[in-house]
């Protein structure tokens, strides 16, 4: 393994994230800040209530500035969500959280926006596309920690799709999952496509996996390289260290990945 490579896998067990725009499932919406509506035709309301005068109906992206969180709840897509008291157009009125993305991401004309849900005990990413047409695609994918990043790129040379949507998982701690999940952008279609994993436990073991695009560095033209090492320390003493290393050329074909990889760890 890269030296470099493997040094961030061990110092992520202790500074995970530190410099990336990370989102988790505990935070708040900050006082002061501008948002972006995640739902669609969404009820901006008088009161912190369902049943309360709805002073205007937000459309998907729509900027709203949180002024604070108010105490009342509402359970939505399994999650105990807060209100939220807003200013949007020179209106102040509430919002409930789960209807707000938490983030914004933009490629070319393509907006994504995306919050998370939970179900059981298992929390989930939803990520929402719109187009120039104002259309709105879905995608949703269970997250594996509950912290995560949502990272957009261009086709990075692949042909046949327009962008690809990376959700990072960010490890909480040494022997956590630090891969992610991977969707591909077909017109305005997100399809998932591939799951990675990275997981290390500093002086242990650590298992890695990574796609490298053609305009990435060591990247094959046409090509999708797939590659993978695993690792374990036995004998710190005599820098004993066993790996294992695979690399392969994927292909995407007729709307897939191919040929399939069983990749869990």
């Amino acid at each position: 393994m890269n030296k470099l490579v493997l040094l961030f896998l061990l110092m992520s067990c202790l500074i995970y994230g530190q410099d990336i725009d990370y989102n988790n499932t505990y935070s708040d919406f900050d006082n002061g800040k501008t948002y972006y509506v995640f739902g669609d035709n969404v009820a901006f309301r008088s009161e912190a209530d369902k049943n309360s005068k709805a002073l205007d109906a937000l459309k998907i992206g729509s900027e709203i500035e949180i002024i604070e969180k108010s105490e009342q709840t509402l359970i939505y897509n399994g999650v105990e969500s807060h209100y939220y008291k807003a200013r949007y157009n020179g209106q102040i009125g509430y919002i409930l959280g789960g209807l707000i993305s938490l983030g914004k991401k933009e490629m070319g004309p393509s907006k994504y926006f995306y919050t998370y849900g939970k179900k059981d005990d298992t929390y989930y990413i939803i990520i929402r596309h719109v187009n120039e047409q104002l259309d709105i695609h879905e995608a949703i994918t269970d997250l594996r920690t509950n912290d995560f990043a949502v990272e957009v790129y261009d086709n990075k040379g692949i042909e046949g799709i327009q962008n690809i949507i990376f959700v990072n998982y960010l490890a909480e701690a040494c022997a956590v999952e630090g891969g992610g999940v991977y969707f591909f952008q077909v017109n305005s279609e997100m399809k998932k496509v591939f799951t990675i994993s990275q997981v290390s436990d500093a002086g242990v073991y650590w298992f890695f996996e990574e796609l490298i695009f053609p305009v990435d560095e060591n990247g094959v033209k046409d090509k999708i390289v797939y590659k993978k090492e695993s690792g374990s320390y036995q004998d710190e003493a005599t820098h004993w260290v066993e790996t294992n290393t695979v690399s392969r050329e994927l292909e995407w074909k007729d709307g897939t990945i191919v040929p399939k990889l069983e990749t869990e760890f």
